[in-house]
Parts: structure tokens; C-alpha cells; sequence
């Protein structure tokens, strides 16, 4: 029976049944190539929000209610007649070795065992300040270009007639 774990994808290690399909697919989405940035960066963005708005980092069952609303943060139902410690170490092992992998792209930071300790790594500390300078460049406008634009305008012109005052009808 042993040899039949081994069989298993390690986030599955320690229970009798194969992992389902669905289980699988989703932990691939999670973690493959192409896709896990998008997820992690879903995931630092929550993560982000609910301390801006809390104090604290999110538990893993909130991140991954939050990522996978439609099945309450599990990607599938279990396979019949699993024992509770199994269930248990199924959704540990799954989420466990996905916020790995997105931690290992710095996406996110958690300190293991250690309550509401998911917090925003480097690299999504990296990525939101480029963006912010990218937003701050597009709306800083020079002195030259701000006065080429009220003469275009007429901003100069109609500022007497803001409320009514020196309107011509």
C-alpha cells in the first residue's frame, strides 16, 4: 500500500484514494508555467487588500475561498469514503505546496505555522511600485504642457464664467 502513495503527487501523500482529476488540473493552473504568475499575483493582490483593510494577512482558507469561490476554496469534491485526517491532509498539502511555489516566485511571503501570516512578497512589492511610477509618469504633465493645454481649451478664458457670473447669453 506504500508503494501506492509514492504513486501520488506529493500534495496528495497520505491518502488512500488517487487524487481527483479536477484536483489535479487545478493544482497544474496553480503552479505550471504559464499560468501561476496570473494566480499568484491574484493572490498577493487579495492578500494585500485584506491587510490593508484588516491589519492581517488572510488564513490559507481565505485565500483559496477567495480564489475558488464557486467550490469554497477546494478544487473539487473529495473521493468518497475519505477519513477526516485525509481530507485534512489533502487540503493541506495542496495549498501548502501551491503558495510554495508561488512564494518561490515572490509573489507572496508566509511564515509557517504561524496564523494570518500570508503577506506580500518582493516581487509584488517590485511589481506595484513600477506600476505606481508608471501611473504617477502618465499623469505629471509639465508647466509647458499644462498651459499649451488650457489655451486649447479655453480653460483661461471661461474661468469668469464658472456659477453663472459673465455668462453671455
Amino acid at each position: 500500500m506504500a508503494e501506492m502513495y509514492e504513486a501520488y503527487p506529493i500534495w496528495w501523500r497520505g491518502v488512500s484514494a488517487p487524487p481527483p482529476a479536477e484536483w489535479a488540473y487545478t493544482f497544474e493552473t496553480f503552479t505550471g508555467e504559464e499560468t501561476a504568475g496570473e494566480w499568484a499575483l491574484a493572490a498577493a493582490v487579495f492578500i494585500a487588500q485584506t491587510r490593508r483593510r484588516t491589519g492581517a494577512g488572510p488564513t490559507f482558507a481565505e485565500l483559496f475561498a477567495h480564489l475558488l469561490p464557486d467550490t469554497g476554496g477546494l478544487p473539487a469534491p473529495f473521493p468518497d469514503g475519505l477519513e477526516p485526517i485525509e481530507r485534512h491532509r489533502a487540503i493541506a498539502g495542496f495549498r501548502g505546496h501551491v503558495t510554495i511555489e508561488w512564494r518561490r516566485r515572490g509573489m507572496i511571503g508566509f511564515t509557517k505555522g504561524v496564523m494570518r501570516s500570508l503577506r506580500v512578497g518582493r516581487e509584488f512589492r517590485e511589481h506595484s511600485r513600477q506600476r505606481q511610477q508608471k501611473l504617477a509618469s502618465r499623469i505629471q504633465l509639465s508647466p509647458a504642457d499644462l498651459s499649451e493645454m488650457s489655451q486649447v481649451s479655453g480653460i483661461d478664458d471661461s474661468v469668469g464664467s464658472i456659477g453663472g457670473r459673465d455668462s453671455h447669453d
